[in-house]
């Protein structure tokens, strides 16, 4: 009991941070460059922690560090640690009554220029809060603490860690520019579509409703342009290239519920899809954050009114 006792308070809480970071690398190389640190300074303090511990955390041979099975434990049990550590500095860094400081946000990168003139507004009336943006369209963790808020597209979340707030909705629809539609026309239906040339979207873009019945009937020779990016299509729309969808980051937010985008004709194909969702979602542990109830009530009172259908 003596000894356990004069390990735990012998047992530096830098040092543990230092192994779990070289078991989860395997290499002390690259955990030098990821904490900041030099070799000599991690090897030191894991050879200082596993003294302390009195049992080898790691074996030593020329490819990197291969765990023991007291290391294999340490990476197991340390990594929720890690997590809720993350997730407390996180909600202990945005628990202030005036909303200030950096507010960190994830968006979907097709429509993080929807927010830009929103979030120039927003920092007139917050001068002192700093935004940071991550425009990605992958769905990253709120519950590791990277980012506060994420705008999602798409289905309500189901997380019971998360709570999500409604935001708009927005269908898929068809565009063509003036000159376009000057050359060539535009297609009455979906049986005339093969008389057109399309710009597409690519990968699981395919799949969103109203884009995803065009892309069935298409004959591939079709389609002209395809791009990743809706900016892009948006783009190439514009420059005349063809008929492509413009969802929400063809528009000005204030102008959510319009049809009307200037020197674009709307081309109706009589399809029926669902609309996609926008969502303001963020950790539980963060419902006493001033900066993120100071940017959704922003939001809210801002956008025009959109009930979900």
């Amino acid at each position: 009991m003596r000894t356990q006792q004069v390990a735990e308070e012998s047992v530096n809480w830098d040092d543990l941070r230092v192994a779990y970071d070289v078991a989860g690398s395997g290499s002390l190389s690259r955990s030098a460059e990821q904490l900041g640190m030099n070799h000599s300074t991690i090897l030191r303090r894991i050879n200082r922690l596993e003294k302390s511990l009195g049992t080898r955390l790691f074996i030593r041979h020329q490819r990197g560090y291969r765990m023991t099975e007291a290391g294999r434990l340490l990476l197991q049990r340390m990594t929720p640690l890690n997590e809720d550590m993350q997730r407390l500095v996180a909600a202990l860094s945005v628990m202030e009554s005036v909303p200030s400081a950096t507010l960190k946000l994830s968006t979907v990168s097709d429509f993080s220029g929807f927010f830009s003139p929103l979030l120039r507004e927003f920092r007139k009336e917050y001068p002192h809060t700093r935004l940071q943006i991550v425009a990605t369209d992958e769905v990253l963790s709120l519950a590791q603490g990277n980012v506060h808020v994420s705008i999602r597209m798409g289905e309500e979340p189901t997380e019971p860690d998360l709570i999500a707030r409604y935001l708009l909705s927005f269908p898929q629809r068809f565009y063509a520019s003036a000159d376009y539609v000057a050359e060539h026309g535009v297609p009455e239906s979906m049986a005339g579509i093969n008389q057109h040339s399309w710009v597409l979207p690519t990968g699981r873009k395919q799949h969103i409703s109203g884009i995803q019945e065009v892309v069935e009937q298409v004959d591939p020779a079709r389609i002209v342009y395809q791009s990743n990016s809706f900016p892009d299509i948006f783009a190439a729309v514009r420059a005349g290239m063809g008929i492509g969808p413009v969802g929400i980051g063809g528009l000005e937010w204030r102008d959510v519920n319009s049809v009307s985008i200037e020197g674009l004709q709307q081309v109706e194909l009589g399809i029926l899809s669902e609309p996609t969702k926008m969502w303001f979602v963020y950790h539980k542990d963060m419902r006493g954050s001033s900066r993120i109830r100071a940017l959704l009530d922003f939001i809210l009172q801002r956008i025009p009114a959109n009930p979900p259908e």
